[in-house]
């Protein structure tokens, strides 16, 4: 708008002046041309005159001219400056003639115009024929023009201004309108409809492109709260949403004085699904893990997804009694498998449980609470445990512990002792099994039934493992270049089986320092392999590639077969101590040893038998054909001194 007025400024007196300009040379020549024919005009009647012999004649013409009242001046002039002109009284003859090129030249508003004549009267020639014109005709109208020129070109700005207030009015309430609530829109107000009322269509579409404009912002604003709130993935709510629910569920349990339940769930053997199978079949395993879990839970209450394979439940209005029987069914309704791209799954679960207000009144202490009872599940081996004090001092002494493993394995806290294995047929010592030992600073010797399962639980299993290989390493290859046949057999987690890191890391160790693959035995649970078969069964087999010996550890403890674990590559079988102890008093475990020796001697495989502490158990074994001997009879665990000097001075007939 200003620069619709700003431009009606410059150009409204460029028209005026324009106009003016036009018209003024337009009666400039219309003026001039009549001028010129007139004087011709009277010229040539003075001419036609010049046979009368009487000047009177002459000026009476002249007079005649002077009286129209066009011509204010008018004189004969001959070439000696003598004039002929009427009675000063009827003329202008007393002003100085001064020839004009146009009007008002010499501001005397007369136009004075010459001719050259040859008029003869009497004794004079007169050779130059002067008058001299009105021009106030001209200027009058010129002024006339002028006034009208303002006067309609001033209402013309001030309709124009006018029209401007009007349009300004018109155009821009409903644009401030729209501007407000751009603002407001900015702000993060969407709520508010835009919906202006006006005659200009432009306007009234932009309104309507504002309003789809704002549907769209609070669609993708309900979307990306929605993404925000909820876990991508399976669609449940996630760790946000979760603990807002438990502020709402504290906030109502606090005003009716009620309770309820926090249960946190972790998932059984998943990793072994996403580092075995992929994550993409891992992702489709949670999918169905949600889709189970939203359903054993009523409407009120809340499943969550709050990381990788964790998931957190809400139930309302339930004490501790109800909610481990939900817990259960939770539990239960995890355990049927299912098809995921072709491979039959299963996955199982740990549940943790807090009770508010019993357990914590925020949703830090729940799932603080929760999460403590869930990992004392998982270390128990159980589906459901409720929260209860004793677990804060173990989980503290965990949480400490774990920080001493990560300083002791920098440290060299961590050492190995070494436990002898016999051959009876020979009477030699045929190897020895190395058993982690962990003197700590302050606490002393600590057992590996305490710090191990620690850590498989925060995967610094693999590392103690090589620290301690190669801390011995030099020592163990003098002790098999000193007795060939040897081996050494050390203890492999069952989260080593899901890579191949361990292989790699102690091939290298081996290579650095000469030692033979070939003196080298791993012993792995058969839990171990059956957790994954799979997977188990081509780490295994990268193992035997590189010429280390496999062992199954504690065989009978678990549910597989011989007639299976002949599909793994697999050089030893060890019985588990719990059938050799007291085999000589307990009948019912005789058959089962002995059909286990016979069925991995047609197998293929040695057999060694540990925990033996009695020769009345060492003879039925060898009755068995079961030579290879390991336990406290003949020796406890040695260090490696000791084991050098023990192994020299070894006579199995002295144990006779």
């Amino acid at each position: 708008m200003l620069g619709v007025l700003l431009i009606h400024l410059v150009s409204l007196p460029f028209l005026y002046f324009t106009i003016i300009d036009i018209y003024k040379n337009n009666v400039e020549e219309q003026f001039v041309g009549h001028v010129r024919e007139l004087t011709g005009l009277l010229s040539d009647f003075i001419d036609a005159k010049k046979s009368i012999d009487s000047e009177n004649e002459v000026v009476l013409l002249m007079e005649s001219a002077l009286l129209g009242g066009e011509v204010l001046y008018i004189e004969l002039a001959d070439e000696y400056g003598n004039r002929l002109f009427p009675d000063a009284g009827l003329t202008l003859n007393t002003v100085g003639f001064s020839e004009d090129r146009y009007i008002g030249q010499h501001d005397d508003d007369i136009y004075f115009i010459s001719l050259p004549v040859n008029i003869q009267l009497g004794a004079v020639t007169y050779t130059r024929f002067k008058l001299g014109f009105d021009e106030a005709v001209v200027n009058d109208r010129l002024s006339l023009v002028k006034q009208r020129s303002l006067l309609i070109l001033g209402v013309y700005f001030i309709c124009i201004i006018f029209l401007l207030s009007y349009l300004t009015i018109v155009i821009m309430r409903p644009l401030k309108a729209l501007g407000v609530w751009s603002k407001s829109v900015a702000a993060g107000e969407c709520n508010t409809n835009v919906a202006l009322s006006t005659r200009i269509s432009e306007v009234r579409n932009l309104s309507d492109d504002l309003e789809s404009m704002r549907l769209t912002l609070v669609d993708q604003t309900e979307r990306m709260q929605y993404k925000a709130m909820h876990d991508e993935l399976t669609g449940l709510p996630n760790r946000s949403l979760n603990n807002d629910r438990i502020n709402h569920a504290i906030s109502r349990a606090s005003r009716k004085r009620s309770c309820f339940a926090v249960l946190l769930l972790d998932l059984n053997r998943f990793k072994d699904i996403n580092d075995t199978l992929g994550h993409s079949v891992g992702d489709q395993t949670l999918k169905v893990v949600a889709e189970r879990l939203d359903l054993g839970i009523r409407d009120s209450d809340t499943i969550a997804r709050i990381g990788g394979d964790e998931f957190c439940a809400i139930i309302e209005g339930v004490e501790r009694v109800v909610a481990e029987k939900l817990a259960m069914k939770l539990a239960g309704l995890l355990e049927p498998s299912f098809q995921v791209n072709g491979h039959t799954l299963q996955v199982g679960t740990s549940i943790g449980i807090a009770i508010y207000p019993e357990n914590g009144e925020t949703p830090e202490l729940l799932i603080q609470h929760a999460d403590v009872a869930m990992y004392e599940a998982k270390y128990q081996g159980l589906k459901v445990i409720s929260y209860h004090e004793d677990m804060d001092k173990n989980r503290v002494e965990d949480l400490q512990l774990t920080t001493d493993i990560r300083e002791g394995i920098k440290s060299g806290q961590f050492y190995a002792v070494f436990q002898p294995k016999v051959d009876i047929s020979t009477g030699r010592v045929c190897g020895c099994e190395m058993l982690a030992r962990w003197d700590h600073p302050r606490l002393g010797l600590i057992s590996p039934d305490k710090f191990i399962p620690i850590m498989e639980r925060e995967n610094m299993i693999a590392e103690m493992t090589l620290t301690v290989f190669d801390k011995h390493l030099p020592q163990l290859k003098q002790l098999l270049d000193a007795h060939p046949g040897f081996k050494v057999s050390i203890n492999v987690s069952p989260l080593n089986l899901l890579d191949t890191s361990l292989l790699d890391n102690l091939e290298v160790s081996m290579q650095v320092s000469g030692f033979k693959t070939s003196g080298l035995i791993i012993e792995v649970t058969e839990n171990a392999i059956m957790s994954n078969p799979l997977r188990s069964a081509r780490v295994l087999q990268k193992f035997s590639e590189a010429g280390i010996g496999v062992s199954v550890d504690d065989f009978g403890t678990g549910y597989s077969s011989l007639a299976y674990l002949q599909k793994f590559p697999i050089n030893e079988l060890k019985i588990d101590k719990s059938f050799i102890i007291g085999l000589n008093k307990s009948a019912q475990n005789y058959p089962i040893v002995n059909a286990t020796i016979t069925m991995a001697h047609d197998l293929g495989m040695s057999v060694i038998a540990e925990g033996v502490e009695e020769m009345e158990v060492i003879d039925l074994l060898v009755e068995m054909k079961c030579y290879h001997i390991q336990g406290r009879f003949f020796s406890k665990p040695l260090s490696f001194e000791k084991l050098e000097d023990w192994i020299k001075s070894f006579n199995i007939t002295e144990y006779r």
